[in-house]
């Protein structure tokens, strides 16, 4: 598996779908097991083939089908290049400068497209981190 930020996330899905012998009508089955939402076998197909980005929400769904963490999916997935800083949106950047965001969620969240689009202000942005932390951190 190549790590470090240099793969495709289509390449990255089809990793992960072969390294589980998986079939992607079974990526499917664990979807709707797991999550009781469905992903068509074509869409699932769709995301191994081009470079589609999926909404947050179909990421979250395989997530929960490969027992993984949403930053360990995105890990190694090269969404920008070798962009460095300049990789995060101005609003993302300043709610990190100013610590309302913590620096450990600016790679999952500068990787994210919501509903087909990047989100262009703080607020979307701190909506996107409270949905995400919300679902994933362990409630208490």
């Amino acid at each position: 598996m190549a790590t470090g930020g240099s793969v495709r996330l289509r390449d990255r899905l089809g990793e992960l779908r072969k390294e589980r012998g998986l079939t992607l009508r079974e990526v499917r089955e664990l979807v709707q097991e797991r999550t009781g939402e469905r992903i068509s076998v074509s869409y699932l197909s769709e995301l191994e083939r081009t470079d589609t980005i999926p909404s947050v929400e179909t990421l979250l769904r395989l997530c929960k089908a490969y027992d993984l963490s949403l930053n360990d999916l995105l890990s190694p997935v090269d969404f920008f290049g070798d962009a460095g800083e300049s990789r995060y949106p101005k609003e993302l950047r300043e709610l990190i400068e100013g610590q309302r965001i913590p620096e450990e969620w600016a790679d999952t969240l500068s990787r994210i497209e919501f509903r087909g689009r990047r989100p262009g202000s703080q607020e979307e942005w701190l909506a996107i981190y409270s949905m995400l932390r919300a679902f994933m951190e362990p409630k208490g």
